[in-house]
């Protein structure tokens, strides 16, 4: 090599000697390493650049290879208050920049930026929230209400003109006047007692009684003793003369015992079976009494009466006493009669001997 480290130095015996013959040979060596080091390419180190090519002598000078985009900003007009940005793939452009933007832009962190900005987040500006961001993705239209489908969820329903008369009802009383729901006219007012009623099974042969705080549904004995009613097993035992009988389960019959013929020996009696009566009258029924002037007489009593005229059968006619004695009676309309008999009488038959004397009977 005719260069070692970059300095160039002649191959030894190359220097001519004064006085002294050049040799070929050694001549020769020097004019084909001269020739070679000016053909090789010049290290740095010789004011060349060691490439031998303009890609390669940039390259091992540190130099800037060709660029478009240093091309794009070459051809840019600057001025005060500008910045570069890119346009589109190594091209560029001018934007102001100002005082306020610079202080912005170096800005170290979010939260100092935001300070410069004079926004707080929970004070200028809202934080972030999921059912926020749910309501902001809603599509909404005309007549809609937003309504949760699950935490921080969203979506929306459909809310008539009906819905919201009732929705701006300042309390409970006018919420029902708009609903037609008035309580003790549209709906019955609540009870207690009914409430109860409402409660109970609708159960075969129950009956709702009160217990004293409520009603409850009872039946069979439960109910029987509410009602004051006698159980199923109270028996029904027939008495003398009657038969038959037996406990409540069922129904029962009760049989009047035939009774035996009455005669004048009869006596009032009865048996497990039958009964017998006396053959007589009571003083309630026969007038015993002595008084002449007697003027009330028990149904059924007869006595004869004399009258003016026949008195035709089964007519009535008022009776009197006959004052003139202690012993006649006559019809009203008789000359002297006296005190009326009370009642109504009838006559029964007279006598058809002339003296038109009337059987009469008391029959009310």
């Amino acid at each position: 090599m005719p260069r070692t480290g970059g300095v160039y130095s002649p191959p030894a015996g190359t220097k001519g000697v004064p006085n002294t013959t050049i040799q070929s040979v050694p001549y020769n060596a020097l004019v084909d390493d001269l020739t070679a080091d000016a053909n090789a390419a010049r290290p740095i180190t010789a004011g060349g650049t060691g490439a031998t090519s303009a890609s390669a002598a940039r390259t091992a000078l540190g130099a800037q290879a060709t660029s478009a985009a240093l091309s794009s900003i070459a051809g840019l007009a600057t001025g005060a208050d500008k910045t570069i940005y890119t346009t589109a793939a190594d091209a560029y452009a001018t934007t102001a920049l100002t005082p306020f933007g610079r202080s912005l832009i170096d800005d170290a962190d979010a939260a100092t930026a935001r300070s410069t900005l004079g926004v707080a987040i929970g004070t200028d500006v809202q934080a972030f929230d999921a059912g926020l961001q749910s309501i902001a993705g809603l599509t909404t239209a005309a007549d809609r209400i937003i309504y949760t489908t699950a935490a921080d969820s969203y979506a929306v329903a459909p809310l008539t003109a009906f819905s919201r008369t009732l929705l701006d009802d300042a309390d409970a009383a006018t919420a029902r006047s708009t609903l037609g729901l008035a309580i003790g006219t549209n709906v019955q007012a609540y009870d207690a007692g009914l409430a109860a009623i409402a409660n109970m099974a609708v159960t075969d042969s129950n009956f709702i009684v009160g217990n004293g705080t409520t009603w409850v549904a009872e039946s069979g004995a439960t109910a029987r003793a509410s009602m004051g009613a006698a159980s199923t097993a109270t028996t029904m035992t027939a008495g003398n003369g009657l038969t038959g009988g037996g406990d409540l389960s069922a129904s029962r019959t009760f049989a009047l015992g035939t009774p035996s013929s009455i005669t004048n020996d009869t006596t009032n009696s009865v048996t497990t079976t039958s009964h017998t009566h006396a053959l007589g009258f009571t003083a309630a029924e026969v007038y015993t009494g002595t008084a002449a002037g007697e003027t009330n007489f028990p149904l059924g009593h007869v006595l004869c009466a004399s009258s003016s005229a026949y008195t035709a059968r089964n007519a009535s006619a008022g009776i009197h006493l006959f004052s003139p004695n202690s012993f006649s009676y006559v019809t009203t309309g008789y000359v002297n009669a006296g005190a009326q008999l009370a009642g109504t009488w009838r006559c029964r038959g007279v006598s058809d001997g002339g003296s038109e004397i009337n059987l009469f009977q008391r029959v009310a």
